[in-house]
């Protein structure tokens, strides 16, 4: 081969060539092995209970008996509940009922209608929690499962996303199958924050009840891993604790990836703040204090940011406490101003010592036992016999907390524990 002039042959010294050896490797501790594959182990969870959280949480179950009865006397006035199912744009079937007077349902006379719009784990009969103070005022109230919750068909939620589509397509059914009027709506978490983005769309809607809705998607499941705003309080009982804050940004973009694939959105794209300012109808915003799953700055936020005149109030408890009575009957005072309401139309109704209104299945319950003592024979009375069975059990009392869980003893509870 080549070789400069007068250099040496490679073996002109007679000894072997010396072969470079490789450098030893640095000696790992066995420990790191293990933290490593631990925190692809942990890691692999977080991204699993990430995307469940988002679009798929346990779906409530429950039996269309436990929304009362279809037919029902309630302040002197007949009511029913009529059942419906009709598809959205993506073509999935949506199951609701609607609360109204007997006679509103046979004009069609353009009725106001309040829409409850349940939490991501719930369903419509989460709307039982409030039926009483919206029949009493004189609104008729519609609730629904949205598409991927309770009864409706779906495999996924999207937190907002597409349930905003929902509500616009059930008060486009209502407006034209139903015949109602004026439409307010009452949202809760994930239904609260859809409001906010119908509202941006729909400026027919009157008024909206926003109870604790989140500002944007991104921000409430890094929340859910590295706590509040200022990464403290971490929500370690909440659905999401296996993720290292360090790698929490990493997994949101699997966890992104993993939700467009299998539930075709994008959770960046879902911000209610930005459709708030578009929001030119008045609103209740509501936060509990101690909430971790969506913390009370998002309400602040969205509060802050609707483009209409909008009163902000805060309460003791968490994000799935019963509500406080002086909320509810604040909320419902304020659809009677949004809907227009008349005095007149307020109905007598059976209400506890402190005079809030009884929840509906209590108060139901109430009639019945007072319709049933007014029936009693005089003589049976002065004798002091029972007065005869009624056929059939009464329906169980409601505890009167407002929170639409039932009182020890009583007859039929609701069977779902509503987020």
């Amino acid at each position: 081969g080549l070789r400069a002039p007068g250099a040496k042959p490679l073996m002109d010294s007679g000894e072997p060539p010396v072969v470079p050896q490789r450098a030893a490797r640095p000696s790992v501790p066995q420990g790191a092995f293990a933290r490593l594959k631990g925190y692809i182990s942990v890691a692999q969870e977080g991204y699993d209970e990430l995307v469940r959280a988002i679009i798929r949480p346990p779906r409530a179950q429950y039996s269309v008996s436990d929304l009362g009865p279809s037919e029902f006397r309630y302040g002197g006035v007949d009511f029913v509940r009529h059942d419906i199912s009709t598809p959205n744009r993506r073509g999935l079937e949506l199951r609701g009922s609607l609360w109204c007077r007997r006679s509103e349902l046979a004009q069609a006379a353009g009725f106001p209608t309040v829409i409850f719009l349940h939490g991501n784990a719930s369903c419509r009969g989460e709307a039982m929690t409030i039926a009483s103070l919206v029949l009493s005022r004189g609104a008729a109230l519609f609730s629904f499962d949205f598409a991927g919750c309770g009864q409706s068909d779906g495999d996924y939620i999207s937190l907002g996303y597409f349930e905003r589509e929902d509500v616009q397509d059930i008060i486009a059914w209502l407006r034209e199958s139903a015949g109602v009027g004026p439409v307010a709506l009452w949202g809760r978490s994930m239904g609260a924050s859809s409001a906010v983005m119908v509202g941006a769309r729909d400026s027919s809607v009157t008024g909206l009840v926003l109870d604790s809705p989140f500002a944007s998607l991104e921000q409430v499941a890094v929340e859910l891993v590295v706590g509040g705003p200022e990464g403290e309080g971490r929500a370690r009982d909440g659905p999401v604790k296996n993720v290292p804050p360090f790698l929490v940004k990493t997994a949101l973009r699997v966890v992104a990836s993993s939700v467009w694939n299998r539930a075709g959105f994008d959770l960046y794209k879902c911000r209610p703040i930005d459709a708030a300012p578009a929001c030119q109808m008045p609103a209740l915003v509501a936060t509990a204090l101690s909430d971790t799953l969506v913390r009370p700055h998002h309400s602040k936020c969205i509060s802050a940011a609707l483009g209409g005149e909008n009163t902000l109030v805060n309460f003791p408890g968490d994000h799935n406490t019963g509500r406080p009575a002086s909320f509810l009957h604040a909320a419902s005072a304020f659809l009677a101003t949004v809907l227009a309401l008349s005095p007149e139309e307020e109905l007598q109704v059976p209400r506890d010592a402190a005079g809030h209104v009884l929840p509906l299945m209590q108060a139901i319950a109430v009639g019945r036992r007072s319709r049933l003592c007014a029936a009693t024979p005089a003589s049976a009375k002065q004798r002091g016999r029972p007065a005869p069975a009624a056929k059939g059990r009464l329906p169980r009392a409601d505890n009167g907390s407002g929170d639409g869980s039932a009182a020890a003893g009583s007859a039929q509870d609701l069977l779902i524990n509503f987020e």
